[in-house]
């Protein structure tokens, strides 16, 4: 083997250090002025040239205010996937592929959402049911998808169970940074390329909102749910159960241009039922804040 070829891989660590070592100037700069996103943006840089360890010791200097970092490794993806639908979430689907028994008495139940007494034109929502009484088994917590493509989520709503395990690929030749500041599930999945992605679990029931740090018109929700059936609407605020048992319920209804769900008690009889669900459209309006909680426009 020739020297220059046995001299390459260090050559090759020699370049990334000066890089890192640019990267981390700029990072105390902006730190320095104010400007902690960016600082953390350029340090989470100088960790993919040069590897996380050999900055852990300055690390939660940069990273204090921001969720919890999730550490573990990237998986490989397939890149030729098919993308993910705009809403995802249906307790009836899940149930007809797993061959859940149908109730000895059928029930079925279609409705709308309205936001503020007027048609949820443009936003999706959710809807559950739990029964009056109090009483059910669990869903089985899956295995999702929440994707990074064209610079946007997708699906942008899903509806899970309490304790699902959502994969965050990218699917996008830019960089994407994950994260949520809702207080039941707040997360930071970090910088991570095209071709890769992160898991977390979802332990706690409620909505939580995802954002990328890097860009801000990026927006999606999970819903976090233990309720046994539940159902996402369309744009329009339909929606529909279609494999009920008769009896009472406990309804709850959210669209993301609400700060918190409706409950309501609803009773449902055999055969067809139908209800309007009336929600307030009081969630604040334009892109979420940073990691960090600093206003973005």
């Amino acid at each position: 083997m020739k020297l220059s070829a046995a001299l390459a891989p260090v050559q090759e660590r020699s370049e990334a250090l000066r890089a890192a070592a640019d990267q981390l100037i700029k990072a105390g700069q902006a730190f320095d002025n104010g400007n902690k996103n960016l600082a953390e943006q350029l340090f989470s840089t100088a960790e993919l040239l040069i590897g996380p360890d050999v900055l852990a010791v300055i690390a939660r200097q940069f990273r204090d205010g921001a969720p919890p970092r999730v550490t573990s490794p990237t998986q490989k993806i397939d890149t030729a996937a098919a993308p993910q639908p705009k809403v995802v979430g249906s307790s009836e689907a899940e149930d007809e592929k797993d061959r859940v028994p149908l109730p000895r008495v059928e029930a079925s139940l279609t409705g709308t959402m309205q936001i503020d007494g007027r048609a949820a034109s443009g936003a999706f929502g959710l809807v559950t049911l739990e029964p009056a009484d109090g009483k059910w088994k669990p869903r089985t917590p899956k295995r999702l998808v929440v994707e990074q493509r064209g610079r946007e989520f997708l699906p942008h709503l899903m509806a899970i169970s309490v304790g699902s395990t959502v994969s965050f690929p990218n699917f996008d030749t830019v960089f994407h940074n994950v994260f949520s500041t809702s207080p039941l599930s707040a997360f930071d999945l970090g910088l991570y390329k095209v071709g890769e992605a992160r898991e977390y679990v979802f332990q706690k029931e409620g909505i939580v909102r995802l954002g990328c740090n890097l860009h801000a018109n990026m927006s999606a929700y999970i819903a976090v749910v233990s309720a046994p059936a539940y159902v996402v609407t369309d744009e329009a605020g339909r929606f529909s159960f279609k494999r009920l048992a008769p009896g009472k319920y406990k309804l709850k209804a959210w669209s993301e241009r609400s700060k918190a769900p409706i409950a309501q008690d609803i009773t449902i009889k055999a055969g067809a039922n139908e209800v309007k669900v009336g929600v307030s459209g009081d969630a604040p309006a334009g892109p979420q804040p940073d990691k960090f909680g600093g206003k973005r426009g």
